[in-house]
């Protein structure tokens, strides 16, 4: 963010206009500001406020995109008058013809027929919450003695839990982690097509994800006793009393595990990580832990967990995977008394609604007691690192189960062993960069010593 800097410092004091808005200095040739926002973009976002004010403009590869900061931003998140289709089009092979790039009734229509199986009652009834229990339960007592990448350990905990509840064998998992990897590559940017390059290896392994989804489908159609997300999904109906399509299974499918694997263990490798900094929150959350009689498998048990919530709340807050979201004007709008004219793309920074100082006093302390004993659950705007308005997470209740477990089963078998969590010895000051999504380095390691 240092180069970021010196760039704000060599530029004009006079910031270009666009439509009246600034644009934001400091673009690289070709690439625009998208350098910087593979980098710390919740640190160049507040910098760029700073700078030139809540509404500006950034170039990214040759397209000037506007930046609404602060909660005229997020109310645009209620698609009232934006629309969320351009996604679509922007993204055909990556986000496709899924919930995230549809609108309105088609929207409404397809949400419906998803959304049961996505409730505590439904992960429940499914089995959802208790497969993802054992996985978690698998992934910690194999935690090692040596120093190791906690990432490494989430991401291929969280992709295993999606997996498993669509009714994918364990034999198989290593080749769809693999080809998973891969798909994921389609985030990126820059979308040249040559061989090796990001873009086809992720068009290859989106094709082969296609096919074996479209397989475990057939398969699952003939065993409608068959328990899983999967099986409810394939029960589900929508408003009009159709079913999903197949395209539209394998569509979602693919979202889940994008938005439920990537962003889930990226929160899990930093609460790992700030136990390990902060010895008091790992003895809550130890004690918390080993009070229980065993790990929660049920939304029911889970919430006799509430520091384990809260720590999940407090780390999510503070290093959100997912920095931004993006929405089209579909009329003229008035933003911070400028005009936007219909058919702009805006770009709204969920990821840092958790810093602001009016919604959480004393923004960049750690402190997992802000999210306890309230009567209320967390407001609209308090919950933003999932989105907001008619898109905001399907998987949310998943992600909250699977997080609170993973807090638990890794204090309890952490407890069990007679250990504590630290930061490895020349282990640098872990800092949150996305490519794509927000994650710490992977090459920041942990280790266990005795407590």
């Amino acid at each position: 963010m240092q180069a970021l800097t010196n760039l704000f410092s060599r530029s004009p004091r006079k910031a270009e206009l666009r439509e009246g808005i600034p644009v934001l200095p400091g673009a690289v040739p070709v690439l625009g500001h998208a350098p910087y926002t593979l980098g710390n973009a919740l640190t160049f976002l507040r910098d760029a406020e700073s700078k030139v004010g809540p509404l500006f403009w950034t170039k990214n590869i040759g397209r000037y995109t506007l930046v609404c900061m602060g909660e005229p931003g997020f109310e645009l998140l209620k698609n009232k008058v934006t629309s969320s289709e351009f996604i679509r089009e922007g993204s055909p092979d990556f986000i496709g013809d899924s919930l995230m790039s549809r609108d309105g009734a088609s929207h409404r229509n397809l949400r419906s027929a998803m959304s049961a199986a996505f409730t505590p009652r439904g992960l429940t009834a499914s089995g959802a919450a208790s497969i993802a229990a054992e996985v978690v339960e698998s992934y910690t007592s194999r935690l090692p003695q040596e120093p190791f990448s906690l990432l490494d350990l989430t991401q291929g905990l969280t992709l295993d839990v999606i997996f498993r509840i669509i009714g994918i064998d364990n034999e198989e998992l290593a080749a769809w982690n693999r080809n998973y990897r891969e798909f994921v590559l389609g985030a990126l940017p820059i979308k040249l097509d040559f061989p090796y390059s990001p873009a086809r290896r992720a068009r290859q392994g989106k094709q082969w994800l296609d096919s074996r989804l479209s397989n475990l489908i057939s398969k699952a159609r003939g065993k409608p006793e068959m328990p899983g997300t999967l099986s409810a999904l394939l029960k589900a109906r929508d408003e009009e009393g159709k079913e999903l399509t197949e395209d539209e299974l394998i569509q979602n499918l693919r979202l889940l595990a994008l938005a439920g694997h990537e962003t889930s263990a990226s929160v899990m490798a930093w609460m790992g990580i700030v136990l390990a900094q902060q010895p008091a929150l790992w003895e809550q959350l130890r004690d918390e832990a080993m009070a229980a009689p065993a790990m929660p498998r049920s939304p029911e048990e889970l919430k006799r967990h509430p520091f384990a919530e809260a720590l999940f709340r407090e780390v999510l807050r503070l290093y959100p995977p997912v920095s931004w979201t993006g929405r089209e004007a579909i009329e003229d709008l008035e933003l911070y008394g400028k005009r936007v004219p219909k058919g702009t793309t805006i770009l709204v920074p969920v990821g840092t609604y958790g810093h602001d100082p009016k919604l959480f006093p004393d923004p960049e302390r750690c402190d997992p007691t802000r999210w306890m004993g309230r009567r209320l659950p967390p407001s609209a705007i308090e919950t933003a690192a999932f989105g907001g308005g008619p898109h905001f997470c399907l998987g949310y209740h998943l992600a909250w189960v699977e997080l609170v477990q993973f807090a638990t089963g890794f204090a309890r078998e952490v407890a069990r062993r007679g250990m504590k969590p630290q930061l490895a010895p020349g282990t640098a000051e872990p800092k949150l960069t996305y490519f794509p999504f927000g994650a710490p380095p992977k090459k920041t390691r942990i280790q266990l010593v005795p407590a």
